[in-house]
């Protein structure tokens, strides 16, 4: 059985990280609430995705790994939906680490080679976040907004200056997303700066003439892929295909220095923060 223990690096934040509408955004401090979170996990990834990792405890129908403890868990809670108990409704979720996990590492580095990065940047607060889905029913901008909505909070409490990880396209031929991954790579490629090589891989894009129609690859992208596209977010130059968990993934990194302005005044509204590097 996999221990899904909470996260021990630091004091977990209290009141609720951002509220709108019907959502209640917040990390998740109970074991019910980290439970529901990896529920939430296993319904979407093997359910309805149909992987079947070591990361799944099919006994308890939940999706958890060896990095969990080391985690804080953001989760978007309906506040609307009755369930029995004392079992949230947790409708998306995200999982922070402010640290690599000791004896570890990072998460994201056994796909993409991170210590260019760092030591490109040795001043900045990097944040990995990963592990993010949402409940079918539940998939709109609404619903990534509220999610973005507690990881701006989040970055503000801990000054976090960039989140980095992989975001995921389901399946593991690239050549099944070729539209939306040429689109990242003529249009929100890292530079150099900001790059993390794959570790192999597959190239994103060396289609020279003109990338696909923005409308068509928009509607070809996961909506959590698009949510980062909004905070111009920049994306690796290959993808790593990982048939473990099933997923064609992407090197994924947003600023918050680079974040439009209109979106920090949403978040800023919503949340009533301003990230310490902004002011």
């Amino acid at each position: 059985m996999i221990d899904p223990a909470p996260h021990i690096s630091g004091a977990p934040l209290t009141a609720p990280l951002a509220r709108l509408g019907p959502f209640e955004v917040r990390l998740a401090e109970t074991d019910a609430e980290r439970r529901a979170a990896f529920r939430l996990r296993y319904e979407v990834f093997h359910r309805e995705g149909g992987i079947d990792a070591p990361s799944m405890v099919h006994a308890e129908h939940i999706e958890s790994d060896r990095f969990d403890p080391f985690c804080d868990h953001i989760i978007v809670i309906d506040t609307r939906a009755r369930t029995p108990g004392d079992v949230p409704a947790v409708v998306g979720t995200y999982r922070a680490m402010r640290a690599p996990a000791p004896g570890l590492g990072w998460t994201s580095d056994a796909e993409f080679d991170l210590s260019g990065l760092f030591v490109r940047h040795p001043q900045m607060r990097f944040c990995e976040v990963g592990r993010s889905c949402v409940a079918p029913s539940y998939r709109s901008m609404r619903t990534i907004e509220a999610l973005w909505c507690g990881l701006w909070a989040y970055a503000c409490q801990f000054r976090i200056d960039a989140y980095f990880g992989t975001a995921s396209f389901p399946g593991t031929d690239p050549a099944a997303h070729r539209l939306a991954l040429d689109y990242l790579y003529h249009t929100a490629r890292a530079p150099e700066a900001w790059a993390a090589p794959a570790r192999g891989g597959y190239a994103l894009g060396r289609n020279e003439g003109v990338p696909a129609d923005r409308h068509t690859a928009l509607r070809a992208m996961p909506p959590l892929v698009r949510g980062y596209l909004r905070v111009n977010a920049v994306f690796g130059e290959r993808a790593f295909v990982d048939p473990g968990f099933g997923t064609t993934d992407v090197f994924v990194l947003v600023r918050f220095a680079t974040a439009p302005a209109a979106y920090r005044r949403r978040v800023e509204r919503v949340t009533g923060l301003r990230h310490p590097a902004l002011r």
